[in-house]
């Protein structure tokens, strides 16, 4: 996985909010273009090896040129977690 990635996670009206940010130089060793399946890919491993239960929706990539980062947003959709609700 990414060593130098940064996680944010906002929860608003119920909604939890995953931002993954990852040095494009780290990203570009790996991947070679920037695609949502790739952030798919990316997201699950990421979750699974946090041991999180939460499932990835609404996942949006983008490269930011200006500050070398891929950026990775997505909610996360917990079901039957009573820990969560």
């Amino acid at each position: 996985m990414f060593n130098e990635s940064r996680e944010t996670r906002t929860v608003k009206d119920g909604v939890y909010h995953l931002s993954l940010q990852i040095p494009e130089k780290e990203y570009f060793l790996v991947y070679d273009n920037v695609s949502e399946n790739i952030a798919s890919e990316i997201l699950n491993h990421y979750l699974k090896i946090h041991q999180d239960d939460g499932e990835p929706q609404n996942i949006n990539i983008n490269h930011n040129r200006n500050a070398h980062i891929i950026n990775i947003e997505a909610d996360l959709k917990y079901i039957g977690n009573a820990k969560r609700q």
